[in-house]
């Protein structure tokens, strides 16, 4: 069943008014508007929502006529469990995350055009932040950029240890295998320090501008909020990874490169983030707008 409305949030000045307002969005729609808990405990209002929202209003109008606002504190405000389609979009975001690094020390060379091959699937990881972002908000999204970082972290250190296992003597490429993942460690450190700054300004800003924007123009808050991030990463990630392996010309000339690229990948990829975040929308039920979230990413906030 279609719900026409959906809790967003609930106003905190009920601690000074005593009167609860709910902050409501239209489904499918960047519509959000106000109304009192009182009015909204009615038959013709109630049936527009789903169970969980009337057990939510239920909870705030028997807070506010019994004139015992402290238990709104102990009410679950809203059930945000975790969705198979957020655990799917991790794993993708994840996956082509390390595939960027484990790629991203080799140049390749498409004509007289010079990049790490990592560029193939590294802008990937922004389209799935942008969609987490977009459908869960800012606090899913913390979440899965610290995960992935984990899961990078261990890929790093399990690959690293090989190195030192003693080879077979049936074996004889140890010196390939070690000048390869020896290689990692620069990268990795390149793509920690990048990825972090890079990734938490691109979901920082998209989660900011839908507020702004109620919701509206995703492709200019994830071009706007991509260009930054990207901008942000390819600066930090060359520098740190390929400073002084070759002349300081070549570095930036690599970054010009890679940031043209990866700004037209975001930009062809935007029916892919649309087509995907709408259908998320739809399926899980939740547009969620970042009203009160806490845009640090150290908070422990969930």
């Amino acid at each position: 069943m279609n719900h026409l409305y959906r809790i967003v949030s609930v106003d905190d000045s009920y601690q000074d008014t005593g009167k609860v307002f709910v902050k409501l969005q239209v489904t499918g729609k960047a519509k959000t508007f106000d109304r009192p808990v009182s009015e909204l405990y009615q038959r013709e209002w109630l049936e527009h929502f789903s169970r969980e929202d009337v057990a939510h209003i239920a909870a705030l109008y028997t807070a506010e006529h019994t004139k015992n606002l402290d238990l709104i504190k102990r009410f679950p405000k809203k059930n945000h469990s975790v969705k198979t389609s957020v655990i799917i979009v991790s794993i993708l975001f994840t996956s082509f995350l390390i595939l960027s690094n484990l790629t991203a020390f080799k140049l390749a060379a498409w004509g007289p055009i010079v990049f790490p091959a990592g560029l193939i699937f590294f802008p990937l990881t922004y389209v799935f932040d942008d969609i987490l972002t977009e459908v869960y908000g800012f606090k899913i999204s913390r979440r899965i950029i610290w995960l992935a970082l984990l899961a990078n972290t261990i890929v790093f250190i399990g690959t690293w240890c090989t190195i030192y296992l003693s080879p077979s003597p049936d074996w004889h490429h140890q010196a390939a295998y070690a000048t390869v993942y020896h290689a990692t460690l620069r990268v990795f450190i390149a793509s920690t320090i990048s990825y972090f700054f890079g990734e938490f300004a691109n979901s920082i800003i998209l989660a900011k501008l839908k507020i702004l924007t109620s919701g509206r123009y995703l492709w200019l808050r994830a071009m706007t909020s991509s260009m930054v991030g990207v901008g942000i990463d390819t600066v930090m990630f060359i520098h740190i990874a390929f400073l002084f392996l070759m002349p300081y010309s070549h570095i930036w000339e690599i970054i010009g490169t890679m940031y043209s690229l990866k700004v037209i990948y975001e930009c062809l990829a935007l029916p892919i983030t649309y087509k995907i975040s709408n259908y998320l929308k739809q399926k899980d039920n939740v547009d969620y707008y970042d009203f009160k979230t806490k845009f640090n990413p150290f908070s422990l906030e969930v």
